[in-house]
């Protein structure tokens, strides 16, 4: 393990005085030094104080030794500063057998939403990140990988903030009516049997408080400006690993649909429907399809299908 990543261990572990970190690792004190500034200028928020050494404070960074510290499920983490998509890195390593493989990054310069909506991603200041996971499951059980992914997250995020997080069809966070997060889930089938060969979850939670693109900002917000809280990312993307980490045992369960319909915002509600016409939410299926109510007639959309908006 490189001086760097052992030095970004010991300071997760607590405060650390430069001639400890030196003797430990059998470095000069220059080196630990140089090391430091090396953390800061990657965006670490260091602390450093005489006769009590180096702290590590809150920031928006992500990176694997991080997530490590917190995870009780079996994950491959890679950490990257910058990429275009984590999802397309995600599918990459899925292409190449790879599976309970999780990357994150700092920053995207081209994260996607559903409908090839793009998604907003400043660097340091969510967290975005996608895993691969192989679980046996029918084509037919697939609608619901989005939909459980969404609950993962909501439980972390509500474990972690205090905050009360609802689900807005089929694949948005919101707190106090406002987006937090964004999930795309990507996949491929095997062609003979029918059957799910792998998934790619994405999912892009605004975690600290950020200057948003002013369109941007009359329908989302972050975690920190609803709830005046600093979530640390490397636990928020453990909590939700570990919750992916259930997916294929949950996803069936009659309790996994129950939650997904008592966090739902839109249930009941009337909404515009691909910005064309409105009709009202009667009813959110086991598979996770929605059913609405379009001038009394029951009409059922899958969520590749349909884009809703509350009126």
């Amino acid at each position: 393990m490189a001086i760097k990543e052992e030095i970004l261990k010991r300071l997760y572990e607590g405060e650390a005085k430069g001639e400890q970190l030196a003797e430990e690792l059998g470095v000069t004190r220059a080196a630990v030094w140089k090391t430091i500034r090396s953390l800061e200028k990657d965006g670490y928020a260091i602390d450093a104080a005489p006769n009590r050494g180096y702290r590590l404070l809150p920031s928006g960074i992500a990176d694997s030794v991080g997530i490590n510290r917190y995870l009780t499920s079996e994950w491959e983490v890679e950490a990257l500063k910058e990429t275009d998509s984590t999802n397309n890195v995600a599918k990459a390593r899925a292409a190449e057998g790879r599976t309970n493989y999780a990357v994150v990054a700092q920053s995207q310069t081209a994260g996607r939403g559903r409908i090839n909506r793009s998604f907003c991603s400043p660097r340091a200041k969510g967290l975005y990140l996608s895993a691969v996971i192989r679980p046996r499951l029918t084509v037919a059980d697939c609608g619901r990988i989005t939909a459980y992914a969404a609950i993962a997250t909501a439980r972390a995020v509500e474990k972690l903030s205090g905050a009360e997080v609802s689900v807005k069809w089929v694949n948005d966070l919101q707190i106090n009516g406002k987006k937090i997060c964004g999930i795309l889930t990507e996949g491929g089938v095997g062609m003979e049997g029918g059957t799910l060969d792998y998934a790619v979850i994405g999912i892009g939670v605004n975690v600290l408080s950020s200057t948003l693109p002013p369109d941007v900002a009359q329908v989302a917000t972050s975690v920190e400006d609803e709830t005046g809280k600093r979530m640390d990312v490397n636990a928020l993307a453990a909590e939700i690993l570990n919750g992916l980490s259930a997916l294929e045992s949950e996803i069936t369960k009659p309790s996994f649909i129950e939650e997904y319909r008592r966090r739902s915002s839109v249930l009941g509600k009337t909404v515009l429907v691909n910005g064309e016409y409105e009709a009202t939410v009667s009813g959110i299926n086991d598979d996770c399809s929605l059913t609405l109510d379009v001038g009394g007639q029951a009409v059922t959309f899958s969520a590749g299908e349909v884009s809703v908006k509350t009126v």
